[in-house]
């Protein structure tokens, strides 16, 4: 019995040895970035004060002297020992450097990129977005009640929710207009119908089935176009912009939506529906789309936002201050600032950062908390519309407000910049 309980307390302290260094290689690495975007010439700390060593793993690059001979220069300084490592890069590019647990253990590989130097003007402006599927997006299927008054599923488990329907019997559907008319033209109610699923085009047949109104229907419901406010989070200086800080994606499915064109629309705030616990609030709008209200189009749509060109006649970031672009490594905790026009003019109205994910590729890299009283007084907090407000911390741009959270409106995420630039 002895020897049983000795063999159980070996066994139990072998699995909490492995249980320790699984939360220590966690923690650690979680404390590393993955990916970090610098500029030529920046000193940045990888990290510090961790039980961890960096090597550099890109290759040197052949430079030429005064003599025309060549040598071998490192594009990316890289300093320090085990607990600490420093990076200046020389030379633009994208590097690697290699991190092991103690100088032994392979933890994670960084990815470097050295950029240019960038500015951009954070905006705040509210904006009417007007967007056109690829092809006419499933919501659903549905059941038919034919003309001999069976029911019938002729698109279930055949055609899914999120599928771009192309083609029908080779004809093209670009409106739903389209799509009934090339229904209604089905030979023996066979149809071949062209989707996109998944980024891949393949053809599925169905049978239509004759209705009791005469009609032959497929039983699938689509949708041909989009329509929302957002806020446009910054101007490049060729007259770029980016906004949203998350994709457009369709109300019913929850995808990411696929778009053949779409343009921006300058918009006016009618409303302000305060969000309060349980119940996000709402910019109400008016979007009047005409051609002289069109202030750029829309060329795509990203799970970090929408991003195009804004017209001529705005002026192209005229008038607008532009800033530094701040990366991760340049935030901390602590106060910040978003910007926003709601009211008709830019205003900067203060925010809290209150946890930072280094290592989110995605648009909540940031919990963000409104402290500013004129903005909780108006709004609540964050809502709905508010999508896309930039982000500044000590004169940087550093990333866009993206999500509101639900029970406290006060509360929301924020993606990085970089994450939104990397798209």
């Amino acid at each position: 019995m002895k020897k049983y309980y000795r063999i159980s307390l070996v066994a139990l302290l072998i699995v909490d040895l492995f249980f320790i260094g699984w939360l220590l290689v966690r923690s650690v690495s979680n404390q590393i970035p993955n990916t970090m975007w610098t500029y030529v010439g920046k000193k940045e700390t990888l990290f510090s004060n961790l039980p961890a060593k960096a090597t550099l793993e890109s290759p040197a690059e052949a430079e030429a002297d005064s003599d025309g001979e060549t040598r071998a220069v490192e594009a990316l300084n890289l300093t320090g020992g085990s607990g600490g490592a420093t990076l200046k890069s020389q030379a633009l590019g994208n590097y690697s450097v290699g991190v092991k647990l103690f100088g032994i253990f392979p933890l994670k590989t960084v990815k470097v990129k050295v950029v240019d130097q960038m500015q951009f003007a954070p905006s705040g402006e509210p904006i009417g977005i007007y967007v056109e599927t690829n092809g006419l997006l499933v919501l659903s299927t549905t059941n038919v009640e034919g003309k001999d008054g069976l029911v019938y599923e002729p698109a279930t488990n055949i055609v899914s929710s999120g599928d771009y329907i192309l083609k029908i019997n080779g004809k093209s559907v670009k409106t739903i207009k389209e799509f009934n008319a090339a229904v209604q033209n089905v030979e023996d109610g066979k149809a071949v119908v062209r989707i996109r699923r998944n980024g891949k085009e393949t053809n599925v047949s169905l049978r239509a089935v004759l209705a009791k109104d005469n009609t032959y229907k497929l039983g699938i419901w689509v949708r041909e176009d989009t329509q929302g406010i957002g806020t446009m989070t910054y101007v490049t200086e060729n007259g770029g912009f980016g906004a949203l800080g998350h994709g457009i994606t369709d109300a019913d499915t929850g995808t990411l939506m696929n778009l053949s064109g779409g343009e921006l629309y300058n918009t006016e705030i009618l409303d302000i529906i305060k969000g309060r616990q349980g119940t996000p609030g709402e910019l109400e709008g008016y979007i009047n789309m005409i051609a002289d209200n069109c202030i750029g189009t829309i060329q795509k749509n990203t799970r970090l936002g929408i991003f195009g060109q804004l017209s001529d006649k705005t002026g192209k970031g005229e008038g607008l201050e532009y800033l530094p672009v701040g990366f991760k490594q340049d935030i901390t905790k602590g106060k910040a600032y978003i910007y926003s026009k709601m009211e008709g003019e830019s205003k900067r109205y203060s925010i809290n950062i209150e946890e930072i994910d280094i290592n989110n590729t995605d648009n909540k890299g940031m919990v963000i908390r409104v402290s500013d009283p004129d903005l909780l007084e108006l709004t609540g907090g964050i809502v709905q519309g508010m999508s896309g407000s930039p982000i500044v911390q000590d004169g940087k741009l550093i990333g866009a407000v993206t999500h509101v959270f639900v029970d406290d409106p006060a509360k929301g995420y924020g993606a990085f910049v970089e994450n939104m630039l990397s798209q």
